[in-house]
C-alpha cells in the first residue's frame, strides 16, 4: 500500500517513517507542504493520503486535476463531530495516537473506489430513522463504527467487534470501554423511543430475550447489512439468518 504523508513536523515525520519500516508491503512518502503534494499526485498514484493540515480538504485544492487517493485521513488534536466531517475525508485520527497504530488501521482499508461520499449521510439517516438521538455520544461512535464496517471489501465477522471498538477509540479519543458503553446506551435508547415494529423487522432474531434490544455487535452488523443492501437497491429480509452473537 502506498501512503502519502503531509506534515511539516519533524517528529511526526520521523515517527511515521520509523513505523512504516515495520511494514514490508507499505511505502510511505513524506512531504512538507501542499504544493509538493499536488506535484507528487500529478506524477504518481497513492492509495491513501494522511495529512495534519486541514487545508488539504479545501475545495480549491481538491478541484486540482491530480490523482487524488481513494482514502484521505486527517491528524487532528481533538475529535471532529460527525456532522462536520467533509465528504472528501474518510476518517480522522488523533495526533497523539501511535504512528504504528494509525498506519495499521489505514493499511486495513482495501484499495479501490469507496462509497465514502455518500456513506456518511446514509449512516446518519439510518441511525436517526432507527431512533438513535443525534445528541448522544453513541450516535457519533455508531457512525464511525458503521463507516468502518462498510468500507471493507470483505465483510467483517461479527466476532471482530472488538477491532471496531478499537478503531472508534482511536478516532474519537475515548477508551474502548467508553465507546462500547456509549454505543450500548444509544442502542437501548433507540429501542425505547423508536417504532419497535420497524426495529424488529430490521433486526429480527438478534433481539435478546432478557432486555429486548440487540447486542452491540448484532446491531452494528445487521445495520451495516441493511445500509449496504439498501444502497445497492436490493431487498433484505431481516427476519431470517440474523447474527445473534456479542
Amino acid at each position: 500500500m502506498r501512503i502519502l504523508l503531509l506534515t511539516d513536523q519533524r517528529e511526526t515525520a520521523r515517527a511515521y517513517r520509523d513505523a512504516a519500516d515495520q511494514y514490508g508491503n507499505l511505502r510511505l512518502c513524506v512531504l512538507k507542504n501542499i504544493a509538493q503534494v499536488l506535484e507528487c499526485l500529478y506524477r504518481e498514484s497513492f492509495d491513501a493520503l494522511l495529512a495534519d493540515d486541514p487545508m488539504i480538504l479545501h475545495p480549491q485544492i481538491r478541484n486540482c486535476h491530480v490523482r487524488w487517493p481513494d482514502l484521505t485521513f486527517l491528524l487532528v488534536d481533538k475529535p471532529i463531530e460527525t456532522a462536520q466531517i467533509p465528504d472528501d475525508l474518510t476518517f480522522c485520527f488523533l495526533r497523539d495516537n501511535e504512528a504504528k497504530d494509525v498506519l495499521k488501521r489505514i493499511a486495513g482499508f482495501p484499495k479501490g473506489p469507496r462509497y465514502i461520499c455518500d456513506t456518511k449521510q446514509t449512516v446518519s439517516g439510518f441511525l436517526q430513522q432507527a431512533g438513535v438521538p443525534v445528541s448522544l455520544n453513541g450516535f457519533a461512535y455508531l457512525c464511525t463504527a458503521l463507516r468502518l464496517i462498510l468500507s471493507q471489501d470483505h465483510p467483517l465477522d461479527i466476532q471482530e467487534v472488538n477491532a471496531v471498538y478499537a478503531f472508534v477509540s482511536m478516532t474519537e479519543g475515548v477508551s474502548v470501554s467508553v465507546a462500547e458503553h456509549a454505543i450500548r446506551t444509544a442502542i437501548d435508547v433507540a429501542w425505547m423511543r423508536a417504532d419497535t415494529s420497524l426495529l424488529e423487522q430490521l433486526f429480527g432474531y438478534t433481539v435478546r430475550s432478557d432486555r429486548g434490544a440487540p447486542s452491540n455487535a448484532a446491531f452494528l452488523f445487521r445495520a451495516a447489512d441493511h445500509i449496504k443492501l439498501t444502497r445497492e437497491g436490493k431487498s433484505n429480509d431481516f427476519g431470517r439468518n440474523a447474527c445473534d452473537g456479542e
